[in-house]
């Protein structure tokens, strides 16, 4: 995909700006090509020194997530680099859980995104933003996605000993989401499990995003 779509091509196919990124964030930019939908975030719109520091850091940064977890259902596909300033990858029609109804969430949606992120987690990744619920998707056939691997550590090279903590920060995530959106669908077990986390979680000082992704984007 990279060797075939370049800046020049994508500006010729009337791409639609999906939202405006803060100054530190990245435009996401939806387009039609070889008859697939694709989703790129670009930070080549941020200031000159953002852009050429922190926007191409990042760019690389979240494709090398998507590579490592390349083929596992439930992560967005073909991930692809535009240039050093952009990421692309396969639109997954959905909604995030941010725009959901809790109604409208299947019954065994929170059961399979739990799944998904052990899957994820054997990869040696984790996500450390999952109670951002605009990184949570429900696509279409009601399966879980994950978007937005900013936030994301490589566990491989890390001491053991903080792979159990950091793995918990995704399921203190996965719980939180599931006892505000369907707590008829949650039981007692994952529920004493939450409380243990939150307990942990305060050793944790890097949480979320640091940029703030929850805040306002440009118009």
């Amino acid at each position: 995909m990279s060797g075939q779509i370049t800046r020049e091509t994508l500006d010729g196919l009337s791409p639609e700006f999906l939202s405006r990124g803060r100054w530190g964030n990245a435009d996401l930019i939806r387009f039609c090509f070889g008859g697939k939908e694709w989703i790129i975030k670009d930070f080549s719109f941020c200031p000159l020194f953002v852009k050429k520091s922190w926007g191409r850091w990042m760019a690389m940064r979240e494709y090398r997530a998507y590579i490592r977890l390349a083929g596992l259902e439930g992560i967005p596909a073909e991930a692809f680099l535009l240039d050093e300033y952009a990421v692309g990858y396969r639109f997954i029609p959905g909604k995030t859980l941010r725009e959901s109804d809790p109604a409208e969430i299947p019954i065994d949606f929170f059961h399979e995104l739990e799944e998904l992120v052990r899957r994820m987690h054997e990869r040696n990744i984790v996500h450390l933003d999952l109670r951002n619920r605009r990184n949570i998707l429900i696509a279409e056939n009601g399966s879980p996605y994950l978007l937005d691997f900013q936030s994301y550590l490589d566990l491989t090279f890390m001491p053991r000993f903080l792979h159990r903590l950091l793995k918990d920060i995704d399921f203190s995530g996965v719980y939180k989401t599931w006892i505000k959106l369907r707590p008829d669908l949650i039981d007692k077990t994952r529920l004493a499990h939450l409380r243990r986390l939150n307990k942990r979680r305060r050793l944790w000082i890097l949480k979320g995003y640091p940029l703030g992704s929850r805040g306002k984007r440009r118009p």
